[in-house]
């Protein structure tokens, strides 16, 4: 065997040897590799970076207290918004309270919470047996109008606005309705100097409406007889449209 024959052979058999751990291919193939599944993981880690916020179990009203039991955790992701929502790990304060309305199933905002109203309104109470226009729902600003019947038989009903722009709070199913025709509760939002006028307007034989914000002025004539058809009904003694009380 020639000595070309014989470093051929050779070159031969170190190809086919068994690679070492100290073959530098070897190590550079399994850097490689834990470098993929490194990368891989960290990108499925931050695709998967979500925080537990709470969100509203049912729709939440203006005045009510904060509590657990309402509320329920979701994990979402918002990180650059984290510091604008109620988060999970905080605790909650049973002296606090929901000073805007958060619909059911929505995450609850930082600024819906407070120790009280920032802008000072008190709630009231309307009791109407009118119905409702649809755009009037929580979290809607509506306008409260008051027609009053002429004192003698011929004069004309004047109509007065109340209130414009009241935050609606919460609206729900009168609980003292006697007779065919049903009433709703509508608990808006007033300031305090406004609320004279509409316990007044309640407890006298004034008809009072409940509208959305910036609607047309009514007309005295048609609120009156559509309130003394709700008191013939037997909904309302006095024949008006709506009484006024306040809430704590």
């Amino acid at each position: 065997m020639t000595s070309e024959m014989k470093g051929a052979a050779e070159g031969a058999a170190d190809r086919l040897k068994r690679p070492s751990w100290k073959d530098p291919r070897l190590l550079v193939g399994i850097v490689i590799v834990l470098a993929s599944v490194a990368g891989v993981v960290a990108l499925v880690s931050a695709q998967d970076r979500t925080t537990p916020v709470y969100a509203a179990a049912h729709t939440l009203s203006v005045g009510e207290s904060v509590d657990e039991e309402d509320l329920r955790v979701v994990n979402v992701q918002i990180d650059e918004v984290r510091d604008d929502y109620l988060l999970a790990d905080e605790e909650l304060s049973a002296e606090q309270q929901f000073v805007s309305v958060v619909e059911e199933g929505e995450l609850v905002p930082r600024r819906a919470v407070d120790d009280a109203d920032p802008q000072g309104r008190q709630a009231m109470t309307l009791t109407v047996e009118h119905p409702l226009a649809q755009a009037v729902e929580a979290g809607r600003l509506v306008d409260v109008w008051e027609a009053t019947p002429g004192r003698m038989a011929g004069d004309e009903a004047t109509v007065e606005q109340l209130t414009a722009g009241a935050e609606v709070s919460e609206i729900s199913e009168s609980s003292s309705t006697f007779g065919a025709q049903s009433a709703l509760e509508v608990e808006i939002l007033v300031d305090p100097d406004q609320v004279p006028d509409i316990l007044a307007a309640g407890s006298s034989q004034a008809v009072v409406s409940v509208l959305p914000a910036g609607s047309p002025e009514p007309g005295a004539e048609e609120m009156v007889e559509g309130g003394a058809d709700e008191g013939a009904d037997g909904s309302d003694d006095s024949g008006g449209g709506s009484g006024g009380e306040g809430s704590e």
